[in-house]
């Protein structure tokens, strides 16, 4: 799929000189890694700024019946589900609900850790922005998964932590994930470090349930997915499960590709159990740049969620990158001079990444169904080609 705009010299055409050669340039490099055993399927998208200007797919979304895969085919976007979860809390911020820099206590007074004077001082922005002292190997969020039998690597990990079946069973709702905190020792004091803590995002779907009244689910499929008429993303694991046009997940084991546990979680959704595809995706970006408009958020809140909180040490997943840092619910840092606010996202079977370069009003968006696929490395050669960097 291929949009442009005609007789606009600030237009698509404007922006990237000679786009159809470098369409062909992309699809040949990603029909190379394609026939290096490199993917699966990869849908992918390009936006500029309030358009989607480039969709395709390349592969296959289920090998058992050779079925292809196209920019509408849903996939897991995973931890990229994290952005969302913040954007909801920044809805109750622009009605005056929510206070980023107040303690998470004023909102949730049974949260707390083991040591219950140092949580107590834990802020809705640290929640948000990966600082407020968690160690990063909670685990529980992940392990109350409907089918853990099926997931080897996480019912190891279950076991190293010596988390029961029986605490794992207890957990029904987003409050039980707060609540399970008490037994979670800090590894930092709040605000001086960063740790990416996957479980946290429960506690944020727990936020903004109690300040709102409303269900978080609702709350998405209403002011998000029908606002940006993202009409093939869900919450709903059998809706996306049972759709003709979503992905299945694979490794690779023993030199062949190996089928994996659809993911699902519904419990723990805030965490990464969104499923979307590249064409939504793309009109979720398109929003999350749109400043002018305040189409999801106003200006002064997407900066704010765009902002570079910490700086992030660890950026092995995330090469080339400089000054990588965390905003609230988005990744941040500088590549080749361009400004990148982005997230990745990963399980068994699945990769994803979406990239927004906001100083081009740019959008790259990568949804996969097989784990070894480099999605940041597409995303780099995608934003080589584009802008010519």
């Amino acid at each position: 799929m291929l949009k442009r705009r005609k007789n606009n010299k600030k237009g698509v055409n404007y922006m990237f000189e000679k786009l159809n050669a470098k369409i062909e340039k992309f699809e040949n490099y990603i029909n190379r890694i394609n026939k290096e055993k490199k993917m699966v399927g990869v849908s992918v998208a390009f936006s500029y700024d309030n358009e989607i200007i480039y969709a395709k797919g390349f592969g296959k979304a289920r090998l058992n019946s050779k079925q292809n895969i196209t920019p509408n085919t849903i996939m897991s976007i995973q931890s990229i589900t994290k952005s969302f979860a913040s954007t909801s809390i920044m809805h109750l911020v622009e009605k005056g609900l929510i206070d980023l820099d107040k303690p998470l206590v004023h909102y949730l007074p049974y949260f707390r850790t083991s040591k219950k004077e140092e949580s107590d001082k834990i802020t809705v922005r640290e929640l948000l922005s990966h600082t407020a002292g968690f160690p990063s190997d909670i685990l529980i969020a992940n392990i109350i998964c409907p089918n853990i039998e099926e997931l080897k690597d996480l019912r190891e990990m279950q076991k190293t932590k010596g988390i029961s079946d029986d605490v794992r069973k207890d957990i029904k709702s987003f409050e039980d994930i707060t609540r399970y905190f008490k037994n979670v020792d800090l590894d930092y004091k709040p605000g001086e470090g960063f740790k990416y803590c996957t479980d946290a995002y429960v506690i944020v779907g727990d936020l903004f349930e109690k300040v709102s009244g409303i269900s978080w689910y609702d709350f998405l499929q209403k002011n998000i997915f029908d606002k940006l008429n993202m009409t093939r993303t869900t919450l709903e694991p059998l809706k996306a499960i049972n759709d003709k046009d979503s992905a299945r997940y694979y490794t690779y084991d023993d030199s062949s590709f190996k089928e994996v546990s659809f993911p699902t979680n519904k419990i723990a959704a805030p965490i990464g159990f969104i499923y979307s595809t590249a064409l939504d995706m793309s009109k979720y970006l398109v929003a999350h740049m749109d400043y002018k408009n305040a189409t999801l958020l106003k200006s002064i809140s997407l900066r704010e969620m765009q902002n570079s909180y910490t700086r992030v040490n660890d950026v092995s997943s995330r090469f080339d990158v400089k000054n990588p840092g965390y905003g609230l619910g988005w990744c941040t840092g500088m590549y080749k001079g361009l400004n990148l606010v982005e997230h990745s996202g990963g399980y068994p079977g699945v990769k994803s990444f979406v990239r927004m370069i906001t100083n081009k009003k740019v959008g790259i968006v990568c949804l996969t169904n097989f784990q070894e696929t480099n999605v940041i490395e597409i995303c780099n050669k995608a934003t080589d080609i584009l802008l010519d960097v």
